[in-house]
């Protein structure tokens, strides 16, 4: 077996874990929502968080990290997140705890040798955002309570996503002082979320403010307000940043408003304007081509994908409106309907692939048939 063969099943296995990570994420999700099915190992949804951030998101961000280094070791990190996600779906959260940080260890010292080759602004971003999942999981190992550590595990995508913003903006060509005042903006941010530990409400109002100013910057700097006029993938991925950017300004207006509730439905709206309205906008963005630089397979444009967005910001914004208006019933159908957009957007895709290879199987088929 060669080596780009050992790659191949390597890559491939653990995107299956990253599917599982987040699949079961979902699934505990609804079951913190309020739905019951009698199984008997079920998870729990003091899972969510730490299946949705690790399991999923850690897991994708490393490998898609690891796969573009070409380094062996480099995949010692998402081993380690796919590994820590068995473990915790089976019960077993010491050894799981100490694996997901590792992974976060190791992810880290990936984006500090980018940097060391590449010293660039957006790896230093990245670091920032390493770093911050590497101080959630450690708090978490320590049985830190979720709601006191989840605003590093909520800089570890959000850093990530804007280090990677920055890197493929080259065309908008930001001015050398802009970059440095977004770089400065993402510090001041992370030394308010450190103060929460202290104050949390007016530490976060505080970074909530920053976060404002963070979504402002990406609207005026981001080429998405160019490609937005572009066609097919590239328009639909323009379309999902933006209204990404969208839900970070209402996030930080709402986390002015209210502060950071430790629990309850103002803390859900808070966290899933940023995780389901920012986050998975830009999963949604950036899945043209994060699948085929990890899978070599081009997903194939189509204006299904439309639907899975637009139902993904529909329903957040009726999971927002019941928890602000403590409506539970509300708020369930919300996060149904996020649950929904997602599996519509996940389903889409294979589906997709699937369609257009059959259609060059049946291409070249009659092509033989042709010339037979």
């Amino acid at each position: 077996m060669t080596n780009r063969n050992v790659s191949t099943y390597l890559l491939v296995g653990l995107l299956f874990f990253a599917a599982i990570g987040l699949l079961t994420g979902l699934y505990a999700g609804l079951v913190r929502l309020g739905l019951t099915i009698d199984l008997i190992h079920s998870i729990s949804p003091l899972a969510h968080g730490p299946l949705m951030v690790n399991g999923f998101l850690g897991t994708l961000i490393s490998l898609e990290r690891a796969a573009a280094l070409e380094k062996k070791w480099a995949y010692l990190a998402p081993g380690f997140m796919a590994l820590s996600t068995v473990l915790l779906l089976s019960g077993i959260l010491g050894i799981g705890k100490i694996l997901l940080l590792a992974g976060s260890l190791f992810l880290l010292i990936i984006m500090i040798y980018l940097y060391r080759l590449h010293p660039r602004a957006y790896h230093l971003i990245m670091i920032m955002g390493a770093g911050s999942l590497f101080v959630g999981n450690s708090l978490y190992l320590f049985n830190v309570p979720i709601y006191t550590l989840v605003s590093w595990w909520i800089g570890f995508p959000l850093l990530t996503i804007f280090g990677e913003r920055l890197e493929l903006n080259r065309i908008m060509r930001p001015p050398q002082k802009a970059i440095w005042l977004f770089v400065t903006l993402i510090f001041l941010w992370i030394l308010g979320i450190t103060a929460t530990h202290i104050q949390r409400n007016i530490s976060w109002q505080i970074a909530s403010v920053l976060l404002i100013m963070l979504a402002l910057w990406l609207f005026k700097y981001d080429v998405a307000r160019r490609t937005i006029k572009a066609a097919q993938w590239t328009r639909y991925s323009a379309l999902c940043l933006l209204t990404g950017y969208g839900w970070l300004v209402l996030a930080g207006l709402f986390g002015i408003w209210k502060g950071f509730p430790r629990a309850g439905l103002f803390y859900d709206a808070q966290l899933h304007m940023i995780f389901v309205g920012f986050v998975f906008s830009m999963i949604f963005a950036h899945a043209s081509v994060i699948i085929p630089s990890l899978s070599g397979k081009s997903i194939p444009y189509h204006k299904y994908f439309y639907l899975p967005l637009i139902l993904l910001h529909l329903f957040l914004l009726i999971r927002v409106a019941g928890d602000i208006a403590i409506a539970a019933t509300v708020r369930q159908i919300g996060g149904y309907g996020n649950v929904l957009a997602i599996l519509l957007f996940l389903g889409g895709v294979p589906y997709h692939l699937f369609k257009i290879s059959s259609q060059k199987r049946k291409k070249k088929g009659s092509q033989l048939q042709n010339i037979a």
